[in-house]
Parts: C-alpha cells; structure tokens; sequence
C-alpha cells in the first residue's frame, strides 16, 4: 500500500500525468480528423514532461505546496528523467515536418518565457497581470490541436479554428480551479481571474466557457450524434469539477481529478470510433 501511494505520488508530482493529458489531447484532435498518427503525440507528451519540470525547477523557492517538497527530495531523479526526455524529444524532432518548426518557435518562447524574466521588462510573462490563464491555455490549444495538424498538412480551415477555439474554452474552463486553488499564494500582483472577479464570478465565466464548448460542437464539419453525447458528457463532468472546487481542495483535487477529463474525453472517442 505504502509503494502504491509513492508511485502515485511520483506519477502526478513528477509532472507525468499532466503529460498524458496533454497526449490525449494530442491524440484526440488526430483522431477528429482520422489520422494515425503517434510522433507528434509523444512529442507533445516528452515536451509537456520536461517544460512543466523546468517551470517547477526554476520556481522551486516559490513554489509553497506540497509539490515543492516532493521535487526537493526527488531532485536527482527527475533530473535524470528529463535528460532522457531530451533525448527522446531531440530524436522526434528530426522525425516531424519541417512545417512543425515554425509553429513551435512561438510555443517554445511562450513556455520558456513564462518563468523566465525578459530581460528589458525584468518580469516574465506569468507576472504580467491577467495572462497568466489565458497564456496557458492559448500554448496548450495551440500545442494539442494546431501544432498536430500543420505537422500532418491539414490546412487551417474554419472548423479547425473552431475546434482550436473548442479546445481554448474547455482548457480555460478547467484551469480556473487551478487559480482558485492557488489563490492564497499567487502574487497579488499577478492578478489571477479569482483574485480580480472573485471566485464565484470565475466559476461563472468558466461555465459559460463550457456552455460554448459544448453549442461549437453543433457548428463543425463533421456532426455524430456519439461526438455530441460525449461533449456533452465532458461538459457536465467539467462542470461539476469546476463549480466543487475551492481554495481548500485536496491536493489531488486538480493535480489529478481534473487533469483526467482530457484523458477520460480521449478515451470517449477512441472505443467509439
């Protein structure tokens, strides 16, 4: 019991479930448009592991959680992790379409600049006020559905902008509970959407968010019944999520619970198709 509950520890602290996330939601949009396709999904998954290690690394005296201890007495083996994710992440690089490199130059900046200070304005982007939800969920819809689609030539036509714009709302909606979770150590001068609006009006937007993320599924291309249920599945569950979670959750609250809604709506999709 004591090595189950470490491994699990290990699993969502050492930022690998998160990296599943970002897998699923890789591999979800590949499936949308009924492509096999694996690089680009592990890709995304070697890169999610090691940009989320680096962020926690070079925060890592700010960091006031339980996470941060966890990475303190887990340092060497992460260290070690993610040097053979670089390896990995450099051995797929060479294997994506050239197209992909220029997509990924502003994701790349985006992420390294969000803890990394610039050096004119002496800040990094998460500090500047407001950004910091809209940053993320911008990187990581343009991560799981821009940057698959332009490695396999698929040209950006409005549905995929629309499912671009599908992907933006359920990612805002379920990283607000993140924000509401860290609302008592996030830098006032951050400005998180619960420390400008409160939390009940942040819950508020992020259920709007869901009720558009839900109405766009009726507005593209391809329009199955067993795609609208299952939208509307994840909608519901996201909803629950959202509206339940408070300053005072679990530590697996949104580590883990929420962080499995990509993977719980890829899984939808795959065993039915």
């Amino acid at each position: 019991m004591v090595f189950l509950k470490r491994f699990f520890n290990f699993y969502i602290f050492s930022n690998l479930h998160v990296s599943v996330a970002a897998f699923c939601l890789t591999k979800l949009t590949l499936l949308m448009y009924h492509i096999d396709e694996n690089k680009i999904p592990f890709f995304v998954f070697f890169a999610t592991f090691i940009s989320y290690n680096f962020i926690r690394f070079y925060n890592i005296d700010n960091i006031k959680s339980v996470t941060s201890v966890w990475i303190k007495s887990h340092k060497s083996l992460l260290i070690s992790l993610n040097f053979i994710s670089v390896l990995f992440l450099l051995k797929l690089t060479f294997d994506l379409n050239p197209k992909s490199y220029i997509l990924m130059i502003p994701l790349i900046l985006g992420t390294f600049f969000y803890s990394v200070p610039f050096l004119f304005l002496r800040k990094n982007l998460r500090d500047i006020t407001g950004l910091k939800l809209f940053l993320i969920t911008i990187i990581w819809s343009a991560v799981t559905v821009l940057l698959p689609l332009n490695n396999a030539e698929i040209s950006f036509s409005s549905d995929v902008w629309l499912v671009f714009l599908q992907r933006f709302l359920f990612l805002f909606a379920i990283t607000i509970p993140f924000d509401i979770r860290d609302i008592d150590f996030d830098d006032p001068k951050i400005k998180t959407l619960p420390q400008v609006v409160g939390v009940k009006n942040s819950k508020f937007l992020g259920s709007a968010a869901l009720l558009l993320f839900f109405v766009i599924e009726f507005f593209k291309d391809i329009e199955l019944m067993s795609s609208i249920v299952i939208t509307l599945t994840i909608s519901i569950v996201s909803f629950a999520f959202l509206i339940f979670s408070s300053n005072k959750q679990s530590k697996y609250y949104s580590s883990f619970w929420i962080e499995t809604l990509p993977i719980v709506w890829f899984l939808l999709v795959f065993f039915t198709e």
